[in-house]
């Protein structure tokens, strides 16, 4: 039986790649990475030094697009409930492979979640059904700490000490709510420029407009471009405290 380990490049899927390989053994371990290409570069020193730690082989998968160039294509911004970046980028790239290399009795994959996110694990297994998809993180009990590489002398990624929920597509997200962006703004305004910039020619490209994030003022809700949150709240420092902590998230391979 081999074990498939969803490895994106944050601590969940470090934690599960690590706890397979402690129970089943480093051979029997696979590290599946799906690359958006728009990854901060520190992933890829996170990615070398825990695949070098844990001795599994390592397996990278890209489409050959970013996540911009995909909602060009499909003639699509992503949003919290339609996310063509994640299905083209990671679900579908992780599934096939998974699905044409095994049958079902031969291998399982393992996802990087860990207890305080058990429910997100049952979509998958339903969905993937006759696969096996587990997380013995979920099994045990077990919620891992952002800093839980360190322990074994792996700087964990930068994009946590910037804040963010994530270490995925370098700190953008269509997942992402306010506190998310207004985090990343404060971190790295030259990388939220870039997203900012990234987003524009999307909707340059595709002959319309319609925002992912959500601004409720007075009652009203307001969907607004990453440009229009920087100079009309962030920049003049009109963030509410319940915008501060509203992050949401990506779960791209769930």
């Amino acid at each position: 039986m081999m074990h498939i380990v969803s490895f994106s490049g944050g601590m969940g899927s470090f934690a599960e790649a690590k706890a397979c390989v402690d129970k089943y053994g480093k051979e029997s371990v696979i590290l599946l990475f799906a690359d958006t290409l728009i990854e901060d570069e520190d992933l890829y020193r996170f990615l070398d030094e825990t695949v070098s730690f844990l001795g599994a082989k390592l397996i990278r998968l890209t489409d050959g697009r970013t996540p911009f160039e995909v909602f060009k294509d499909v003639r699509h911004m992503g949003n919290s409930l339609v996310d063509p970046c994640s299905k083209l980028l990671k679900r579908e790239p992780l599934n096939k492979w998974f699905t044409s290399s095994y049958k079902p009795e031969e291998a399982e994959m393992h996802l990087g979640i860990d207890f305080s996110e058990h429910h997100r694990l049952s979509r998958a297994q339903k969905r993937m059904a006759p696969y096996v998809y587990r997380s013995t993180l979920v099994e045990d009990g077990r919620i891992i700490a952002k800093n839980y590489s360190e322990q074994f002398g792996i700087k964990r990624p930068r994009l946590y000490d910037w804040k963010l929920g994530h270490n995925n597509c370098g700190g953008f997200c269509v997942k992402a709510g306010l506190g998310h962006y207004k985090a990343l703004y404060e971190a790295n305004l030259d990388r939220y420029k870039l997203f900012e910039a990234e987003e524009a020619e999307v909707y340059k490209s595709i002959g319309k407009q319609y925002p992912f994030l959500k601004k409720q003022t007075s009652g009203i809700r307001r969907y607004i471009t990453l440009k229009e949150y920087r100079e009309e709240f962030l920049e003049q420092n009109k963030v509410t405290r319940d915008e501060a902590t509203e992050y949401g998230g990506c779960g791209c391979a769930i």
